[in-house]
């Protein structure tokens, strides 16, 4: 059985962005409770990276730098996901003196109309927030946390990375890119409104939108630069050792993800907690649900995507032949690089950008 080196646990539900894929407006709207967390934190004794981030916006529970600084007395490292709506100038300077890795910031478009439409909330103040983190960071001397952007891909967004980046340069940001399309998981899925179920990309996008990312000179300029800072997040650290066709997930080797019911599962992405659930901090033992995750990673190994699994881009991509790898690469480039693709970028180049089809919500 593997350790339990990375856990990802969920302050809370609550959020004051109205983001229509998020799970969370479509829960109860509640808090971790603090002595569950310091249980859960006490029952992972191998812990070395703690990721606070769940479904709602973790700077809103009353306690959350309290969890930070207990991880931190452990010696533990500590990253965030925020949507950046609560970098406010109290929130930065805690930030600041309790060391913590890596802040990646969630966003679709830096288009303020767009951005406001997809997550109700507004661009202006969530670079307003970064530009104050960053510069505090700076006056202090300080090379962390690095700060990220964390970009979910919709349909309607496909073209919206250049000004994403654009942003991510103007704001002297240097904790890198990541690109996730719209989650397609039957757990995510399941809550999506038509409008927004129509924003799912399709397998030749999402196929796509690996390519992209992973041939596009300005990430990997931007993925350099943030390797040489030499801090690593949670999930840099996770995946640090995922290879494709290995059949290996990085959480099924040494990670687990905790709702804010103490509720833990394979990894955040899993959310039918009905059907896919581990066990529960405080009525299973550690051992007990590190073994049902054994058997997770044990029918993964077998060349078989657990049910709970169903959906995800890691396991489609850890269960993968040698040769359907090399085909996924050698269609990507055609996809790319053939003269009908040229030929369409330089269209869509030279038309106005398209804005998101609206609203999401209905």
């Amino acid at each position: 059985m593997t350790a339990l080196t990375h856990l990802q646990i969920e302050p809370t539900t609550r959020c004051n962005f109205t983001c229509s894929f998020c799970c969370g407006r479509y829960m109860e709207q509640s808090d971790l409770e603090f002595a569950q967390f310091e249980q859960i934190l006490a029952a992972a004794p191998e812990l070395q990276h703690l990721e606070l981030q769940g479904e709602g916006e973790s700077l809103m529970h009353p306690r959350f730098f309290d969890m930070v600084a207990a991880a931190r007395a452990r010696g533990v490292r500590v990253s965030l996901i925020s949507n950046g709506s609560y970098l406010t100038r109290a929130a930065i300077a805690q930030i600041l003196e309790l060391g913590i890795e890596k802040i990646s910031v969630s966003l679709e478009s830096a288009d303020p109309v767009t951005f406001r439409h997809i997550r109700g909330g507004k661009l202006e103040k969530v670079v307003r927030g970064i530009e104050e983190l960053m510069a505090a960071r700076r006056e202090r001397g300080l090379h962390k946390p690095v700060v990220a952007f964390s970009i979910t891909v919709l349909k309607d967004t496909q073209d919206h990375l250049g000004g994403i980046l654009a942003l991510y340069r103007q704001l002297g940001l240097d904790g890198g890119i990541t690109l996730q399309p719209l989650q397609s998981m039957p757990g995510y899925v399941q809550n999506y409104p038509a409008a927004l179920s129509q924003q799912l990309l399709s397998d030749g996008e999402v196929n796509d939108l690996w390519i992209q990312f992973y041939a596009h000179r300005d990430i990997k300029k931007i993925q350099r630069e943030k390797k040489a800072t030499g801090v690593r997040g949670f999930f840099d650290e996770l995946m640090a050792g995922f290879r494709p066709g290995s059949r290996r997930c990085p959480w099924l080797e040494s990670g687990l993800y905790v709702n804010n019911k103490g509720v833990a599962t394979g990894c955040c992405m899993i959310k039918d907690t009905g059907k896919f659930a581990l066990g529960r901090f405080g009525v299973d033992s550690p051992a007990q649900l590190l073994a049902r995750r054994e058997e997770l990673r044990q029918e993964l190994l077998g060349g078989t995507i657990p049910a709970a699994c169903t959906g995800c881009e890691l396991a489609r991509f850890a269960v993968m032949t040698r040769m359907e790898l090399v085909l996924f690469a050698l269609r990507g480039l055609w996809r790319r690089w053939s003269p009908r693709a040229r030929w369409q970028r330089r269209l869509q180049a030279s038309r106005q950008r398209p804005r998101v089809s609206l609203p999401l919500s209905q």
